[in-house]
């Protein structure tokens, strides 16, 4: 029983910071898209939507992150490793957003090839790349911090950014 608790505790505090990320990159990409709908303020079900997108990415990029090619040019410099894996994220993004559209028009068209074929002329493509492109940007500086944050270490950083004053200077002496 102990085992199961430290297991679920290490699982949660690994999916915590993305989580939390990613609640907040989903308010501004909804805040963005009600902006393009010239609707102004977030509803509680967008909240909610939010939080459930937070909780599919966070549990996704733990998920790909156990994947064996993931770290496919874990070898090379930093920057190959950060590019391959806002590439694998964006592409896992993109797939949960094309399901996001094609499953209320299966459910109003009653069959995936009838969704299929209104899809393209139905989605709004406007809000989908305006939404990927965010999300691409959040992607780079979610894996540009993951990895200071490997390389640095996580108790380094957080006293550098959020250290004292003296102690930063005293560094520079």
């Amino acid at each position: 029983m102990n085992k199961a608790i430290t297991f679920i505790k290490k699982e949660f505090l690994e999916m915590l910071p993305p989580t939390i990320f990613f609640f907040v990159v989903f308010h501004v990409v909804l805040f963005t898209r009600a902006l393009m709908a010239k609707e102004y303020g977030l509803s509680t079900t967008s909240s909610a939507a939010a939080l459930i997108g937070a909780l599919i990415v966070g549990k996704s990029i733990l998920i790909a992150d156990a994947l064996p090619f993931v770290n496919l040019f874990s070898r090379r410099i930093l920057i190959f490793n950060i590019a391959w894996r806002t590439c694998l994220y964006l592409s896992l993004v993109v797939l949960f957003q094309f399901l996001e559209e094609l499953i209320p028009m299966i459910s109003k068209y009653g069959s995936i090839s009838t969704a299929s074929e209104h899809f393209v002329e139905e989605m709004k493509w406007h809000q989908f790349w305006a939404t990927n492109i965010l999300f691409a940007l959040f992607l780079i500086f979610y894996n540009f911090a993951a990895a200071a944050v490997e390389v640095i270490g996580r108790n380094e950083l957080i006293e550098t950014f959020f250290g004292s004053r003296n102690n930063q200077l005293n560094r520079d002496v």
